[in-house]
């Protein structure tokens, strides 16, 4: 579990940091936002430029000096790799290829989220994230326990803008897969629907199983299909 804290802070760029490091600004991962961050190290990993290990993230308003919110975590994993501008003593970042930082509407309140690399942590491997929700109330981002989660232990989470629902996917070797869908209730989030494919029983069909709230209660639908037919494509 990482250890992370949040704090307000009016400190300058460069303050308060604890471990010698690069430092890069995040220029268009928000049009609200730049996000600057210092981490531990960077260095060159199958062609591209990684920086992981400790890491500090200064949350600006866009162009502006002061940093309104700072956040700790001891461990991240961000790719360095795109477009970048050296201004002194940092670098500016652009474009897709340069990632670790998200901003999204997680809970469909209208309102940038913001999403930051916890690590490699992914099932089969792959960049997993802390979530921080934007608190209106409070003036900032406060993390989503239940949303780190998912980023951390499914191998993929969607956002569903138009139908305002999450999807999650994993898997479990060749023949076990899993589809989940999300739904915000009351600020909270809560499962709704789950699709599982099971053909771990060595035999030539796939189980089926379709699971669905409805009215606060599951209801569940199995069926069993011939696996040469159902994965014909």
């Amino acid at each position: 579990m990482n250890k992370y804290f949040f704090m307000i802070s009016l400190l300058i760029f460069g303050a308060g940091n604890v471990f010698a490091g690069e430092t890069f600004v995040f220029k268009d991962k928000s049009k609200i936002y730049d996000v600057k961050v210092r981490v531990e190290n960077c260095g060159a990993e199958e062609e591209k430029t990684i920086c992981n290990g400790k890491a500090v993230f200064y949350l600006l308003k866009k162009n502006r000096p002061e940093v309104f919110q700072t956040v700790e975590m001891d461990e991240t994993y961000l790719s360095v790799s795109g477009k970048k501008q050296k201004k002194g003593d940092l670098t500016e970042l652009f474009g897709d290829a340069n990632s670790g930082v998200y901003f999204l509407d997680y809970n469909f309140d209208g309102v940038e989220d913001l999403a930051v690399s916890n690590g490699f942590y992914l099932p089969y491997g792959g960049v997993s994230n802390d979530v921080f929700l934007y608190s209106k109330a409070k003036g900032k981002f406060v993390r989503n326990k239940e949303l780190s989660d998912l980023e951390t232990e499914k191998m993929s989470v969607d956002v569903n803008k138009k139908q305002k629902f999450i999807e999650t996917f994993t898997k479990s070797g060749c023949c076990w897969h899993e589809k989940a869908r999300y739904r915000f209730v009351n600020n909270r989030l809560q499962k709704f629907y789950l699709f599982t494919e099971d053909a771990t029983g060595g035999g030539k069909w796939v189980r089926l199983i379709t699971e669905r709230l409805v009215k606060g209660r599951w209801r569940t639908t199995t069926k069993r299909v011939l696996i040469e037919k159902y994965y014909k494509d």
